[in-house]
């Protein structure tokens, strides 16, 4: 019997920290849940402010493929100027996460790049460069990247040196959105 205690004894302390541990990480999460909350969403609100000032942003979903898409309402004293969407794509090494801003007129307000963290440091993270997405303010229609020379009147931009798929990303991500805001048009949203 003195065996199996000593067995025993190592196995109940180890299980006794593990419950523990697991209670004390709960309890962590349960406190700082809503204040993490809070925060991400005054980051999204100061984002959206700088793709588009207005006095409100009203989330409203819309349905499409069986599923919900989140994306805001800009306005100013009841006047929608404008709509915010979030939208991701596949880059190099990873998703890469895009706010854009539309206008009534299908055209790009502007774009901030979100999350492109797991992208290639020193090449597809360019894609938080300003010179890069500032090529999409603006814009209209199906938008596509090329090398170098683009020609903005034809919706096109110029992709990062050596990051080809992130610019495409970024691009579809961009593309996603205009195509969100002409489905919202479609169903006698927008302006």
């Amino acid at each position: 019997m003195n065996k199996f205690f000593k067995f025993l004894y190592p196995t109940l302390i180890l299980a006794a920290i593990c419950l523990i541990v697991s209670l004390a990480l709960s309890s962590t999460n349960a406190v700082t849940e809503k204040k993490i909350e809070k925060i991400n969403a005054k980051k999204t609100e100061k984002a959206m402010s700088r793709v588009l000032e207005a006095k409100s942003y009203t989330e409203k979903t819309l349905k499409k493929d069986g599923s919900e898409i989140t994306y805001y309402e800009a306005a100013d004293d009841g006047e929608v100027k404008g709509y915010i969407f979030i939208t991701g794509a596949n880059g190099y090494g990873g998703e890469v996460r895009v706010m854009t801003a539309v206008l009534s007129d299908n055209s790009v307000k502007a774009v901030e790049i979100l999350d492109v963290s797991n992208e290639t440091p020193g090449l597809g993270q360019n894609a938080k460069n300003e010179k890069f997405y500032t090529q999409f303010s603006g814009l209209s229609g199906e938008i596509t990247v090329v090398k170098s020379g683009a020609n903005s009147e034809n919706g096109e931009i110029n992709a990062i040196t050596g990051a080809t798929i992130t610019s495409r990303a970024v691009t579809a991500s961009v593309n996603e959105a205009l195509s969100l805001y002409d489905e919202i048009k479609a169903n006698g949203g927008g302006q």
